[in-house]
């Protein structure tokens, strides 16, 4: 207790410090109005990388573990919180990036602030998210693709629901998922929300010493809005992560990829169920009624970036990369799981 009220949590934290606050925080004993107070004091400033890294530390310190993954295993887990309700671009660019060999680790919930998260997408899809761990290493081994439901290896978060939920604002928990992946895998596509993220996330991840490259993006809608993923529609800021260093930032513009702006609210939508009939349309193919070319383009251009990931190409050629991962998705692909008949493309 001594902790939280001697230190003032809206002056950047040391990182021992932030260590035993995230373990304050997850324990049973401690006030949940004091945890409340907390978490809106920290929410009123940017995070440190480093406050970042240690708290994801603490929580993976706890965490149910998952066994070894391939070197060349990714996760496309982003913050969320864009308030865009677009599809799930970094669901299906890992989909379509697992059936391009890509081994896929990826990390994800259910909906918070999205109309439909990855595991609701999934599990509609025919994903049992129950899978155990042994079963979810095998399906990576064979299939290139497991995907690592949150609440099934981080149990000690539940009792913050009802405090973030109360509280009613982002807190520092918004931005963890990405950097709490159990297997960690070594490379990673993370998209954030706000521009002033990309520093601090960028920092945290090369704090990891599991972690080969990430590339850390940010787009813009044409409004102008953040969006947690790259957007066919406005620039995207790259910072990639190489060995523990983070570069400069690259700016990526879709007319130099050779993509054409889509129309109005082309990559929307209002509920789950037209999340998954867009989805049900992509791995159908551009002949199927349900394709969406604008969600075809967008779901490319997060694969191309998890393809020079895995390839190890930086950002060089990418529209090449682009078109290639398009094709795939004019043609249809199969999953690396049985659907159920009903959803069946």
């Amino acid at each position: 207790m001594t902790l939280l009220t001697t230190h003032n949590p809206i002056r950047p934290l040391p990182e021992a410090t932030a260590l035993e606050l995230m373990h304050i925080f997850i324990d049973q004993d401690t006030d949940a109005l004091l945890v409340g107070a907390c978490l809106a004091l920290l929410a009123q400033r940017v995070p440190e990388a480093h406050e970042l890294a240690a708290f994801a530390e603490a929580l993976s310190e706890v965490a149910v573990p998952f066994p070894a993954v391939p070197a060349s295993a990714l996760d496309t887990c982003g913050t969320g919180g864009d308030g865009s309700s677009t599809a799930n671009l970094s669901t299906l660019a890992a989909l379509l990036l697992a059936h391009l060999g890509v081994p896929i680790v990826k990390h994800g919930n259910r909906a918070a602030t999205s109309v439909c998260g990855s595991a609701d997408l999934l599990e509609a899809l025919g994903y049992n998210l129950a899978r155990a761990s042994s079963d979810l290493s095998e399906d990576l081994r064979t299939t290139g693709f497991a995907f690592l439901y949150a609440p099934a290896y981080h149990p000690l978060l539940g009792r913050l629901r009802e405090i973030r939920r109360r509280l009613g604002i982002p807190t520092i928990f918004n931005l963890l998922g990405p950097l709490l992946n159990p297997g960690l895998p070594p490379l990673q596509l993370l998209g954030v929300a706000r521009e002033d993220l990309l520093a601090p996330m960028a920092g945290a991840l090369a704090r990891r010493p599991t972690l080969r490259r990430a590339f850390v993006i940010h787009g813009k809608d044409a409004e102008g809005k953040g969006l947690d993923e790259a957007s066919i529609e406005g620039p995207t800021t790259v910072l990639a992560v190489v060995a523990g260093r983070v570069a400069a930032p690259q700016v990526l513009v879709p007319r130099d990829l050779g993509l054409t702006p889509p129309p109005r609210h082309a990559l929307k939508v209002a509920d789950r169920a037209e999340a998954l009939a867009v989805a049900r349309g992509l791995f159908g193919g551009a002949s199927h009624a349900d394709f969406r070319p604008a969600v075809a383009d967008a779901v490319a251009f997060q694969a191309a970036l998890g393809l020079h990931l895995h390839r190890n190409t930086g950002l060089e050629g990418l529209g090449a990369s682009l078109r290639e991962a398009r094709a795939h998705l004019d043609r249809g692909f199969p999953l690396p799981f049985a659907l159920p008949t009903e959803v069946r493309p």
